[in-house]
C-alpha cells in the first residue's frame, strides 16, 4: 500500500509542477506589462497551484522520511546530494514566497525577485529529479 500511495503522490507532484512552474513565468512576463489584472490572474493562479504543491510535497517528504534519517547515519552519496539540495530549494523557494506575499513591497521586492530567481533554477534541478525518477514512474503508471 506504501507504494501505492508514493506512485499516487510523486505523481500529484508531477502534474502540480507544471502548473506552479507556469504560472510563475507568465507571472512574471505579465508584471512587466500595464494589465494589473492579467498580472493578479496569473498570482492568483501561481498561489493556489503552489498551495496544493506545497501541501502534496510535504506528504511526499513525510512519506520518505526514513531517507532523511538514514542521511544522519552514512555518508551521502551522489544522489543524496541532489536530493538535499532539490529539499533546501524547496525551503528557500517555500520562505521567499511566502514573503513576497507578505511584505509590502510585494513581488517586485527584492524578495519577490530573489524568488523568481531561485524558481528558475529549481526548475532545471526539479527537473534533473523528475528525469532521474520516471523510470520509476512509468513502473508504476503500468504496474498490474
Amino acid at each position: 500500500m506504501k507504494t501505492n500511495k508514493l506512485f499516487v503522490i510523486d505523481l500529484l507532484l508531477l502534474m502540480l509542477f507544471i502548473p506552479m512552474a507556469v504560472t510563475g513565468f507568465e507571472m512574471h512576463v505579465a508584471g512587466h506589462g500595464n494589465n494589473h489584472s492579467e498580472w493578479h490572474g496569473w498570482a492568483v493562479a501561481h498561489i493556489l497551484s503552489t498551495i496544493l504543491f506545497t501541501i502534496v510535497a510535504i506528504w511526499h517528504i513525510c512519506l520518505h522520511w526514513w531517507w532523511y534519517k538514514i542521511l544522519f547515519k552514512k555518508p551521502l552519496g551522489s544522489k543524496s546530494r541532489v536530493t538535499i539540495v532539490v529539499t533546501v530549494i524547496f525551503l528557500i523557494l517555500t520562505i521567499s514566497g511566502i514573503l513576497a506575499l507578505v511584505i509590502p513591497e510585494g513581488p517586485n521586492s527584492n524578495t519577490g525577485i530573489f524568488h523568481y530567481k531561485v524558481g528558475i533554477v529549481s526548475i532545471v534541478l526539479f527537473l534533473g529529479h523528475i528525469i532521474k525518477r520516471l523510470k520509476i514512474l512509468r513502473k508504476g503508471l503500468f504496474k498490474k
